[in-house]
């Protein structure tokens, strides 16, 4: 289904759906677009521009925006969905997209049951370590009930490269976005992805990306 959005774009970081995630703006695009959004209850897409063929964000609502004595905003954000973008219909006073919804692939077959067990293990570790509060870090695990809402928040806040971000977040298999997780988190309780491995993927996707250009043309 295709739908129009306000749009705030990411320079720095990537978004995912069943994630929440603080942002801090300054600009006034940017607090004007979130204003707006506020006031009036509506959902907004959150896009990292990049040159990447795929042009996939992710619907969001707010959750609590804040006005900081330095003049800058302070909105907590839910993830909801992947989009994509397709047309720009507005461009002043901030950016409006059409897009239309971004689905996995319908697969068959089993997920990685070892997999998406280990992958919880690091998220717990991940959590041991950088959230002080027991009952917190309890709360934020009964919510990682599906493998689709362990890979997404692995993804914000374990992964640091923002490219490999995009590539799951455009990935449309949920197999394969487990297969990826697990090669890149090696040992038992990395704090970041692994470099070698994450160098591949990306060189590896942009060959990819590559292909698909050409047999567009």
């Amino acid at each position: 289904m295709k739908q129009s959005y306000p749009t705030l774009y990411l320079f720095n970081n990537v978004f995912f759906p069943q994630t929440v995630i603080p942002l801090t703006v300054s600009d006034g695009i940017s607090k004007e677009v979130l204003v707006e959004c506020h006031e009036q209850n509506q959902a907004l897409l959150f896009y990292h521009p990049s040159t990447r063929a795929k042009r996939v964000g992710t619907i969001g609502r707010i959750l609590l925006l804040e006005h900081n004595d330095d003049k800058s905003m302070t909105v907590l954000v839910q993830g909801i969905a992947r989009a994509q973008l397709l047309t720009q219909e507005q461009h002043i006073p901030f950016p409006v997209f059409e897009v239309e919804d971004y689905f996995d692939n319908d697969e068959v077959g089993a997920i990685l049951d070892d997999s998406v067990e280990r992958l919880h293990e690091i998220l717990s570790s991940w959590l041991q370590r950088h959230i002080t509060s027991t009952n917190e870090r309890s709360r934020f695990l009964k919510e990682m009930n599906s493998p689709h809402r362990l890979v997404n928040n692995l993804c914000l806040l374990v992964i640091k490269d923002v490219e490999l971000k995009e590539i799951f977040l455009s990935s449309v298999s949920l197999p394969d976005r487990i297969r990826l997780m697990d090669a890149v988190l090696r040992g038992k309780s990395p704090e970041i992805e692994d470099t070698e491995m994450t160098e591949a993927i990306k060189n590896f996707e942009r060959l990819d990306a590559l292909s698909d250009i050409k047999d567009a043309v």
